[in-house]
């Protein structure tokens, strides 16, 4: 084994051969945003459709979610399966030689942000909770959200990324030089991506290259941390429990089925941007929810600007908007835990005790704001996370309390354009 294959290892890496369209007019139709996103506005994933028309796309080669409820997953998962089989027979991809890709993407709210683009190991991952692997969740895996995304992936030639994981760089040791390098690259894409998602550009970085990359990977490994799922978290979990199915059936220990790809970031890249998810209740008595809070947690109201703030001397401020009011809430706690985990815990068992209430979990203080014009719903502002302790915080607690943040606006969350195959020649 080379002493490049040796790192890899260890590190729970592969080196893939990617699959990039043939012809440089084929990208702008080709990419398509991450399946998940727009679930809830149909009328963007018809816009997408009406881009594509006929052109070769992955929009053939994914289920986006906005499509779950029109009962027929089944079709369209064995469409997906047969466009894969047929884009593969037509050449209408082309594999690069072994190599990582240097990913930058620029997009309306951010001027730049960096990624690398490599396979990991499956076996080097985990989503149990406890679990000390190299390869580990930002938030806990829920079980019944993985049979769609693997039964799509159970019958597929084709992996796709929409994965993000990030590395823990502050002294940016790893993208960065290669960006500060990439007019020593080949360029293999550069192009407008549809649907206001930005620009997309990418660099071959070939094997000759990797040694010192792999060498920065080494040094960022933190107790047998080093990579954390920022975005993906369940279609990677869904390849692993498909890897553990085909290993299972006794599938070979190089199978393809093993490995996932990913674009790997650094937390500390300024274009990373965190945003915290917000939490919405309908139909709710918005005094007796106040009183219900201040009872758990002690808060304390005030009208005014609803801002939130980053816990300070153990006092947490949350945002709220009810009807006409709005302005702050703030509660006093010397325990080591994050503003959204105690409210989060709160809100449980206050839609445990009041059936016909609801929570929504929303993007954007402006999305709060319209949703909460009505006397029976209140909209509470949280805090974003803060990047010095992230890496921290999973390495101390494990993983963030459910729908803590997301990367970037759905605009910004990763297209699909890159491709590595699942089935030997």
């Amino acid at each position: 084994m080379s002493n490049l294959q040796e790192k890899c290892s260890a590190l729970g890496i592969s080196i893939p051969s990617v699959l990039l369209p043939q012809k440089d007019d084929m990208f702008p139709v080709w990419a398509v945003v991450a399946c998940d996103q727009f679930s809830s506005e149909r009328e963007y994933w018809d816009k997408v459709e009406e881009i594509v028309g006929d052109a070769p796309s992955t929009l053939r080669l994914i289920l986006p979610e906005a499509y779950l409820e029109d009962g027929d997953t089944e079709e369209r998962i064995a469409a997906i399966n047969g466009t894969m089989t047929e884009y593969i027979e037509k050449d209408v991809l082309a594999p690069l030689a072994p190599g990582f890709i240097l990913v930058e993407r620029t997009t309306p709210h951010v001027a730049s942000r960096k990624g690398l683009l490599m396979a990991v190991d499956l076996e080097r991952y985990s989503f149990e909770e406890g679990s000390r692997a190299l390869i580990r969740p930002t938030e806990g895996t829920i079980l019944r959200r993985l049979p769609p995304r693997m039964n799509i992936r159970r019958g597929a030639c084709l992996d796709l990324p929409h994965i993000l994981f990030l590395v823990n760089d502050p002294e940016k040791t790893l993208i960065e030089p290669l960006y500060q390098n990439r007019e020593e690259l080949d360029e293999v894409y550069s192009f407008k991506l549809m649907q206001g998602g930005g620009t997309l550009r990418g660099w071959h970085v070939p094997e000759e290259r990797l040694l010192p990359v792999l060498e920065a990977l080494e040094k960022l490994v933190q107790e047998d941390l080093l990579f954390a799922v920022g975005d993906g978290n369940h279609s990677l979990a869904a390849a692993k429990q498909l890897w553990e199915e085909k290993k299972s059936g006794g599938a070979a220990s190089d199978d393809p089925a093993r490995y996932a790809l990913v674009e790997v970031e650094n937390i500390f890249d300024p274009g990373v941007v965190f945003h915290p998810i917000h939490r919405v209740l309908f139909d709710v008595d918005g005094e007796h929810l106040f009183q219900f809070l201040t009872d758990q947690l002690g808060i304390q109201a005030e009208h005014g600007t609803p801002e939130a703030a980053s816990p300070c001397d153990g006092t947490h401020t949350l945002g709220f908007f009810l009807g006409s009011k709005r302005g702050k809430l703030r509660f006093y706690s010397e325990e080591p835990k994050l503003t959204v985990e105690m409210l989060q815990e709160a809100l449980d068992l206050y839609l445990e005790k009041h059936k016909s209430a609801t929570i929504d979990y929303i993007h954007g203080e402006d999305s709060v704001a319209e949703l909460c014009l009505r006397d029976d719903t209140l909209g509470l502002i949280l805090p974003p996370v803060d990047k010095d302790i992230f890496f921290s915080r999973i390495l101390a607690e494990q993983v963030y309390p459910r729908k803590t943040f997301s990367i970037g606006e759905a605009l910004e969350k990763r297209y699909y354009l890159e491709a590595r195959k699942l089935v030997r020649e």
